[in-house]
């Protein structure tokens, strides 16, 4: 299930760190200098600097999935021979159990992708950043240091949202390495702007590289909805998971071992949470935002 994970899109694309084997909390170490520069004079002077240090705890939520399977529902596709020739069922197909095992890691990678961003933080979800966003006065997005939109993205107005959201990156980001990515419907508006202006390369990016907005790489996160945009620094954002050992398999248990019923269990525990150390250098735009 973890190379599953792997495979997703924030992770693939190394957007975030990634934090393995917190027991339970982790903590975020936030540290902000105040310089206090003053004209030289011979003597002593009153320090006015300041360093304000502070944490902001990750509590990992815990989840599990578990499902069980007949056995006799497969006899009709599965010949005697693979299945057992004994009425009680006595073996799984291997290819149908691999199959359950892989097409379960894959949509458990798929909901850990969409609970990194748009968790509820509601019972059996995580706190996904957007709604960390949207719950924070320190984030700058529309309405808060960004002036709203209020329209869904197009090849009207993409290129309005791209130069809105990078004016409002703070100075500290400026020359840092930031991550821009975008949902799919963002990049799709932005693609065919290019095309409609004839432009196939350079800073319209190409085949070879990508989307491309001014110095930015433009990224694409499928978990992201609709009209969505986000610039922030890889370092500035964390998530930590649970044991390895408990991400990385999904137990299987024949039941006919213990009850003679015929069933397979399959179980996986895993636990989850991300967040970020400083709000005031994320910019989210949602641009139906009004």
């Amino acid at each position: 299930m973890l190379q599953a994970i792997k495979e997703e899109d924030t992770l693939r694309l190394g957007l975030i760190n990634v934090v393995p084997d917190v027991g339970f909390k982790l903590n975020l170490r936030n540290l902000d200098v105040t310089l206090g520069v003053v004209d030289y004079a011979c003597g002593t002077t009153a320090a006015t600097d300041a360093v304000a240090y502070s944490e902001k705890v990750l509590t990992l939520s815990k989840f599990k999935n578990e499902f069980t399977i007949c056995k006799e529902d497969f006899r009709p596709t599965w010949s005697g021979e693979s299945m057992g020739a004994s009425a009680f069922n006595d073996q799984t197909p291997q290819e149908i159990a691999d199959a359950i095992v892989a097409d379960t890691a894959a949509k458990l990678a798929e909901w850990f992708e969409d609970q990194i961003w748009n968790g509820a933080g509601t019972a059996g979800t995580m706190s996904g950043l957007v709604t960390q966003f949207a719950a924070d006065g320190d984030v700058i997005k529309a309405n808060n240091g960004i002036t709203a939109i209020g329209a869904a993205i197009s090849t009207s107005n993409v290129l309005a949202a791209f130069d809105a959201a990078t004016a409002a990156l703070p100075y500290a980001l400026r020359r840092k390495d930031v991550n821009f990515i975008v949902s799919p419907d963002v990049a799709d508006a932005y693609t065919k702007l290019l095309i409609q202006n004839g432009a196939a390369n350079g800073l319209g990016g190409d085949a070879n590289t990508g989307l491309v907005y001014g110095r930015y790489n433009v990224q694409v996160v499928n978990a992201l909805a609709d009209n969505t945009i986000v610039l922030f620094e890889k370092s500035n954002i964390t998530m930590g998971t649970g044991l390895a050992s408990d991400a990385t398999s999904i137990r299987v248990k024949d039941l006919d071992e213990v009850d003679l019923s015929g069933n397979v269990l399959y179980k996986s525990v895993f636990g989850g949470a991300v967040g970020y150390s400083y709000g005031a250098e994320i910019v989210w735009l949602l641009t139906t935002t009004a």
